[in-house]
């Protein structure tokens, strides 16, 4: 079994369809969120899958029983939220540290 490229174009075709579902766009603005939260406690940096994982922890609670997937987030989407919410919220420029994605 092969692990598919995290910037493949389908993949980020994915994401973006996803993003604009209405589980994608909450998701995306609660990682927006946190991401402020912890630039106004003083962080600098922070690793956008910390901030996923806090957020699977979030949405594993209030949606248990609904049973449904569209409330997982896609551990191959961890870096796109973070370019996501750089691109949507230019005071978050420079909080991820990123990866050159080759497209």
């Amino acid at each position: 079994m092969t692990q598919p490229d995290l910037f493949d174009p389908s993949q980020v075709d994915k994401f973006n369809q996803w993003v604009h579902t209405p589980a994608g766009r909450e998701i995306a603005n609660h990682f927006i969120r946190l991401a402020y939260g912890l630039m106004r406690r003083g962080f600098k940096h922070y690793g956008s899958k910390g901030i996923v994982e806090r957020l699977r922890w979030h949405y594993t609670l209030k949606y248990a029983k609904i049973g449904s997937g569209e409330w997982k987030i896609n551990n191959n989407w961890t870096a796109h939220l973070a370019r996501f919410a750089e691109n949507r919220e230019p005071t978050l420029r420079g909080f991820f540290e990123k990866r050159r994605m080759a497209l």
